[in-house]
């Protein structure tokens, strides 16, 4: 295009079709600042270029046509466009729209796809939303829409329909890893969505879901706690993003529920975990279960009267001797269902108490063939039923639960992705046992596998 215009200086370019973007006076004034003369219908005139919109008259076709076969040489109006976005001023641009607050060509600017995202979303944050909702009139459904279009990114397969979904710029601001993007979101209305009573832990909105987003910087973070929300707090309060002096000032202003949801912050300073440890004793249960454990806070807690929690602490792999040692039965009961603990711990458990730590053993993927066919021999009451669970109990134990055929084991059978699709097979045939089945990742890979995908 550009040896186009240098070649053919004085020439006309003849635009046909309906123009989306911009306007004829944005069109004609580029064209003669490339020395060249804007047209947008035919009179005979000589035609040094032809930019074709996708939506064109018969008349304006057959035009098209005519000039074509006399060797005129012609572009998309995209093609077009893209060309000129790289020839725009862009500082001078935002200048020219932040004076003039032209809210319809910022809206039609926004609609190109041409422009870099970074561009893009300086432009967005200009947009006027006129304090009405992301799909509630018509130029703020377009401006939503050319939003979602860039940053809807799934891993999997889009359903073009989501597009238009008032749930999916949700899902942009829970799973975007942009921080101009949730900076952006940000500078959006507050939309809602609604959620089913089983799911009020979940983001309702915009700004929740963005806190959640351990993507945010701190100027994110600045924007979120000037809210003073309730909600949004709640959810910044377990982002592993907040450094100390945010969580800090989050602990001062924080609901029992808020202060829950910090005790899960694998980010929590040493400092707020011992104020922490004050709270009630939900909040401190929760620190002993969910918090990355270092030597000195384990030495902290021996004395704790909660310690049996930490024993469902999944980064307790190095203080396990140290825990051992305590010798507390509750404590081991909790250590023998952790995945931290090692087989050959979990056979010092099993010979400490024996029978009366059975069914947690028998539910650990830890757990050793040696053990297992242990526990699968002595036939404890419950320990079969875990263990025909457990992805880790050797095949051989999976054979012989399954020609059991106890209803009772076959439920737990169903769900374990290491039973043989033989059996998965036959469970099938069990209309009880088919929405378990479903969350079967080795049966549902069989069914997809039978249907070629």
């Amino acid at each position: 295009m550009k040896e186009i215009f240098q070649r053919h200086t004085g020439g006309t370019v003849l635009f046909l079709g309906r123009l989306t973007h911009f306007t004829p006076q944005e069109l004609a004034h580029f064209v003669e600042a490339q020395g060249m003369c804007y047209a947008d219908h035919y009179e005979g005139q000589e035609v040094a270029l032809l930019v074709l919109s996708s939506m064109l008259t018969p008349a304006e076709e057959q035009t098209s046509y005519d000039l074509y076969a006399a060797g005129v040489p012609d572009v998309t109006l995209e093609s077009f466009e893209r060309y000129y976005t790289t020839h725009l001023n862009p500082q001078g641009l935002l200048m020219s729209l932040k004076l003039s607050q032209d809210q319809d060509r910022l809206k039609r600017l926004l609609g190109n796809e041409a422009f870099e995202d970074t561009f893009f979303l300086k432009l967005f944050m200009l947009f006027d939303w006129k304090g009405e909702g992301i799909h509630d009139c018509d130029a703020n459904r377009d401006v939503t829409i050319s939003f979602v279009k860039r940053f809807f990114r799934p891993d999997g397969f889009r359903d073009p329909a989501m597009v238009y979904a008032p749930t999916t710029v949700m899902i942009i601001a829970k799973d975007s890893r942009d921080p101009q993007v949730l900076e952006a979101i940000l500078s959006m209305p507050n939309h809602e969505i609604k959620i089913s009573r089983y799911e009020q832990r979940k983001p309702r909105n915009l700004r929740e879901a963005v806190a959640f987003n351990p993507a945010v910087t701190s100027t994110i973070i600045r924007k979120l706690m000037a809210y003073n929300d309730r909600g949004v707090d709640y959810f910044l309060a377990s982002n592993p993003a907040l450094e100390a002096e945010a969580l800090t000032r989050l602990y001062h202003r924080a609901d029992e529920a808020t202060k829950q949801m910090m005790a899960h912050n694998e980010a929590l300073p040493d400092s707020l975990f011992s104020m922490l440890l004050e709270a009630s004793e939900e909040i401190q249960k929760s620190l002993l279960v969910h918090q990355p454990m270092s030597e000195e806070r384990i030495a902290a807690l021996l004395s704790h009267p909660w310690i049996e929690m930490i024993g469902y602490n999944p980064t307790i792999a190095e203080a396990v001797p140290q825990l051992f040692a305590l010798e507390q039965h509750a404590l081991d009961l909790a250590l023998a269902s952790n995945t931290a603990v090692s087989q050959s711990y979990l056979e010092k458990l099993y010979l400490r108490h024996g029978e009366r730590i059975a069914v947690a053993l028998a539910a650990n993927p830890n757990l050793s063939a040696q053990m297992a066919a242990s526990l699968y021999e002595r036939n404890t009451t419950g320990v079969r039923e875990v263990l025909a669970a457990n992805p880790a109990t050797p095949k051989v134990i999976l054979q012989s639960l399954c020609e059991a055929e106890d209803p009772q084991l076959n439920r737990a059978l169903a769900s374990n992705p290491s039973v043989d699709l033989y059996w998965l097979r036959q469970f099938q045939l069990d209309t009880s046992l088919v929405r378990i089945l479903a969350e079967n990742p080795t049966y549902g890979n069989d069914i997809l596998r039978g249907l070629g995908l």
